[in-house]
């Protein structure tokens, strides 16, 4: 049998005095904390351990009515005695004080593991004695509010309004980036960079991405103005067809020539250099655009900003400007409803149950926030010389504290 520290502590007081229990319990016997040390007592309150890692487990705490209801939620819990344990007052202040109590005292449970909703929680004000300890800090300083400050709201993750197409922004400069970077991060567009035409590789990842996000994918090229990059958008969107035969069906593309375009060049009066001797198709190309070739570099460099525009003004079919907006007004509408019908169906037993359950949430946080905390404070002595800490100490009036003071009266002392 499991031998108690107070059943220890009350059989030496009485080989000491040479009395017995009854002269040594100031409770009745039944719930005297130094008197629960028995067979009986054991038997309850291993039960009672059993039937909580049962309803809720080995960690989690729950108030008296949960346990209760836990148990009669099935007719097949069975008290010490046999008996079935049933939804009456005598079952419930059976379990409350008897079982309940021994369990406790006898060490089968943690005093905190069940919860007391029957007393205002206490307000406490006594400071700790610490160690003052300096330190320097960043700035930033984490805190977890007291339960009793905290009230159920109703808040909702990812309400987040979609566009109706998936975007994809491709360049074959990578000096393109200061330029394009900005777009893809406002559009929400993946951007490829790589050094002159799209590998395949890198194209298969692209149809992966368009078919897995299940919008159509509108690709927007950026490229030099001669026959390679003329090309560029037309091999770019047969490649994609090609793996959508073969690998994703369900993708839908659209590829869009953005810049630099035979006409942006006439237009602006782009810079032109000599095509190269070893282009097959200068001639050709120069038969049908009478120019040379223009990099798209000319453009990016000196006129950015143009750049930017007509890459916005390319995309802007494709984005809904009144989502965001829309969306938001949504969220807050739906919160409002939400909230308002939470507070409606919310009562006393719910709001104890989420306060309990966020309190265990809680309580493992601070730990971690703690650690945080403690993380971010620097030591003082390696970084500065601060003063030393002196805290004032008390002063009292000794002459109005003894006139103060009262006898003190105990009614029993053990140990």
């Amino acid at each position: 049998m499991k031998q108690g520290t107070l059943k220890l502590i009350l059989d030496r007081a009485r080989t000491e005095i040479k009395c017995g229990r009854n002269q040594l319990t100031v409770l009745s016997p039944q719930v005297d904390p130094y008197r629960m040390d028995t067979p009986a007592g054991h038997r309850d309150g291993e039960w009672l351990a059993e039937q909580l890692d049962r309803a809720v487990g080995g960690v989690r705490r729950i108030h008296w009515r949960g346990l209760h209801y836990a148990l009669v939620s099935t007719a097949s819990t069975l008290k010490p005695n046999g008996e079935i344990y049933r939804n009456t007052d005598e079952d419930w202040t059976w379990l409350v004080s008897g079982p309940g109590k021994a369990a406790r005292w006898l060490g089968y449970i943690d005093f905190d593991r069940i919860i007391d909703n029957r007393n205002s929680p206490p307000i406490i004000h006594r400071k700790p004695h610490v160690q003052p300890v300096a330190y320097t800090s960043i700035g930033l300083d984490i805190e977890i509010p007291d339960i009793d400050d905290i009230e159920p709201w109703a808040g909702v993750a990812n309400f987040d309004g979609r566009q109706p197409y998936a975007l994809s922004i491709f360049g074959e400069k990578a000096s393109l980036e200061d330029v394009v970077l900005p777009l893809a991060k406002r559009f929400d567009a993946d951007l490829y960079l790589p050094a002159g035409e799209i590998s395949d590789s890198l194209l298969y990842q692209m149809a992966r991405d368009g078919a897995e996000d299940g919008r159509p994918m509108v690709t927007f090229v950026l490229a030099d103005c001669d026959p390679a990059g003329h090309q560029m958008a037309v091999s770019i969107g047969r490649k994609l067809q090609a793996l959508r035969d073969l690998h994703f069906p369900s993708l839908e593309f659209e590829v869009v020539p953005v810049a630099l375009t035979v006409s942006q060049v006439r237009e602006l009066g782009l810079p032109s250099t000599p095509l190269k001797e070893t282009e097959r198709r200068a001639d050709r190309w120069r038969d049908a655009f009478g120019i040379e070739q223009t990099e798209i570099d000319a453009i990016a460099t000196l006129q950015p900003n143009l750049l930017r525009e007509i890459v916005t003004d390319a995309i802007k079919p494709y984005i809904d400007d009144t989502l965001d907006r829309r969306v938001t007004e949504a969220r807050r509408q739906w919160q409002a409803e939400a909230q308002q019908a939470m507070e409606e169906q919310i009562d006393g037993d719910t709001l104890a149950a989420l306060k309990a359950e966020a309190e265990i949430k809680l309580g493992s946080l601070r730990q971690e926030i703690d650690a945080i905390n403690e993380g971010l404070r620097l030591a003082c002595d390696e970084h500065f010389d601060l003063p030393e800490i002196q805290i004032p100490d008390p002063e009292l009036d000794a002459e109005k504290l003894a006139r103060q003071s009262i006898p003190c009266f105990v009614a029993v002392a053990l140990g």
